[in-house]
């Protein structure tokens, strides 16, 4: 891990911003003295997501992510720290320091690997224009690919035979075990040999949209018909999904994804102008790559061919996507008809007719269940049984509580028979309480009041550092503000980002503070007065000494006739 010094970091972000990077996936629009766009993190449709570009913090009201430009690059486009670091590092002009390295190499072991895996894919490219490439680019010609989806999407071809990357890298031994190691060779009894050797190539991007591996249909008669990259440290195939670097951002804009199968189903929708599809890599998808579809839509359909496999591998998808169903989440299942993939009915019926089926024939997750439980178990009493037995069983993997009753429910009215709710018990720990972090709207108010205009810290009550005591979750925090006000230079210090940077477990805390709607002046004073009468009141609860309960009292009613004399000030305003 790189260990970056802070005054570089701090210089860094001072030239970044962060307006500029999230623009790229998210349309913006001023909002008082914020910006706010859907959120790129989760599927809504009315903006929740404010971004400050005074404080360089974004917030999503709607889910909770926040943070700042290292978070938002980490977050939702995929890289370590290190390498947003030196992602920002590079697009502001600076140079990373060479000594952050704490094993000199690492980094240019890896920049290696992608320069690698980036060329193997534009030699591909070149094969597949080449006269050795006629039958496969025959094959697409029949598939009806246009050349700027080939393009694209990297589409290539490696020839029959051995050789063809050490053509393109060289044949030393030191070539041929980085080779090895991304995938592109493998180590025989007599040497290292290509892994693709006669095959129609689909290039495979991860978040980032960096070339990690490959897939290859043969051309012609072998097996397997489908292969990949074997598992490297650049390529897992159970994170990954096709299409999803080149779609993401459509599939947000449209609010609309569509899981296939295959390479093929993929780029068919994208030549038909629907870049709405993503696929798993030749098997069965699983959980990780459920999560990213649910991150990117909330309302995915998942499309299978009508055929008993396809209803096999809807089934699959179900079993492994209900850990992760909540009731916000609508996921439906299209079974497309007999002899029918995506391809062949867009060539049949046109984008508008493949939009429509996913519109009007994908049916509810909970039906796709519900029919599939009884398609499993059979006809008569004992197929009841079997398929309360089996309902109950996988309603154990639901987390979300309500939603898992809904289910039940529904199954209980189909079979008549009451499961036994069976449920998974959490795995005791011996963690430690977490500190309270609930805030109240008045004590959200105040905070972010502070945290929006740190200059107000001057003219606070000696009182008001005791406001947070009770609330070990940010009493150190909050402390720690009133130091940096105190050692800066002048009030208009950036509190919130030297914050983060002491606290990095509290950025998003402090990001939801400052994207908050502005807190003006005269709401600020009311807030101020109502936190001094709280803490007052939680005083006179301890049970003080008489002096002291008089003077608290008197206080008191000190601070509520302010309070109305300020509310009559707002009336006559009509603040």
């Amino acid at each position: 891990m790189a260990n970056f010094p802070p005054a570089f970091l701090d210089e860094v972000l001072s030239r970044a911003d962060l307006v500029e990077v999230i623009s790229r996936h998210v349309e913006l629009k001023k909002s008082g003295s914020n910006m706010m766009g859907l959120c790129p993190f989760h599927h809504e449709k009315s903006p929740s997501f404010s971004v400050s570009p005074d404080k360089q913090l974004y917030y999503c009201f709607g889910c909770g992510k926040g943070g700042g430009t290292f978070q938002f690059l980490m977050e939702h486009d995929g890289y370590s720290f290190p390498e947003a670091v030196e992602y920002l590092a590079e697009k502001v002009g600076m140079e990373v320091p060479k000594d952050t390295q704490t094993q000199p190499g690492d980094e240019a072991r890896q920049k290696k690997a992608y320069d690698m895996l980036a060329r193997a894919s534009e030699a591909m490219s070149r094969a597949l224009a080449s006269p050795g490439g006629s039958k496969a680019a025959e094959y697409l010609q029949q598939r009806e690919l246009p050349a700027a989806i080939i393009r694209d999407y990297g589409i290539g071809y490696t020839p029959d035979g051995y050789g063809f990357m050490n053509k393109v890298f060289g044949d030393d031994a030191r070539t041929n075990a980085q080779l090895e190691a991304v995938g592109l060779l493998f180590k025989g009894e007599r040497g290292y040999g290509d892994r693709f050797r006669n095959r129609l190539m689909f290039t495979i991007r991860d978040r980032r949209g960096r070339v990690v591996g490959f897939g290859g249909r043969v051309i012609g008669v072998g097996e397997p018909k489908y292969l990949n990259s074997p598992e490297t440290k650049w390529f897992h195939k159970s994170e990954l999904l096709y299409g999803f670097s080149e779609h993401r951002d459509s599939i947000r804009k449209a609010r609309q994804l569509v899981v296939v199968e295959g390479y093929m189903d993929v780029l068919a929708l994208a030549a038909h102008d629907l870049k709405i599809g993503l696929a798993p890599l030749g098997t069965a998808i699983g959980e990780r790559q459920i999560r990213e579809i649910f991150r990117l839509c909330d309302s995915p359909v998942f499309s299978f061919d009508g055929d008993r496999a396809g209803r096999q591998a809807a089934w699959r998808a179900l079993e492994r996507m209900m850990p992760l169903l909540k009731a916000e989440l609508t996921p439906r299942f299209l079974y497309l008809p007999e002899g029918e993939d995506p391809d062949s009915l867009l060539k049949l019926e046109g984008a508008d007719a493949f939009r429509k089926r996913l519109s009007d024939e994908g049916k509810p997750v909970l039906e796709t269940w519900l029919l599939g439980l009884k398609n499993l178990a059979g006809q008569g009493a004992d197929g009841r049984a079997r398929m309360a037995k089996k309902a109950d069983a996988m309603l154990a993997t639901m987390t979300d509580t309500y939603l898992r009753q809904a289910w039940q429910q529904e199954v209980e009215r189909a079979t008549g028979i009451s499961l036994q709710q069976q449920r998974r018990q959490p795995t005791p720990t011996a963690e430690a309480p977490r500190p309270v972090l609930e805030l109240n709207t008045v004590e959200e108010r105040f905070i972010s009041a502070l945290m929006q205009k740190p200059e107000r810290f001057k003219n606070l009550p000696e009182i008001a550092h005791n406001f947070f005591t009770g609330n070990e979750g940010i009493v150190s925090l909050y402390l720690r503000a009133f130091s940096i006000i105190a050692d800066a230079k002048d009030y208009n210090t950036d509190i919130a980002r030297q914050l983060t940077q002491e606290f990095p477990d509290s950025q998003t805390l402090i990001s939801r503070w400052v994207n908050q709607a502005t807190v003006q002046d005269i709401e600020y004073e009311s807030l101020l007065l109502d936190m001094e009468s709280n803490d007052i009141r939680l005083r006179l609860k301890r049970g003080p000494n008489l002096n002291e309960s008089v003077r608290l009292q008197q206080r008191l009613k000190e601070l509520q006739g302010q309070q109305r004399k300020l509310t009559e000030q707002l009336n006559d305003t009509g603040a």
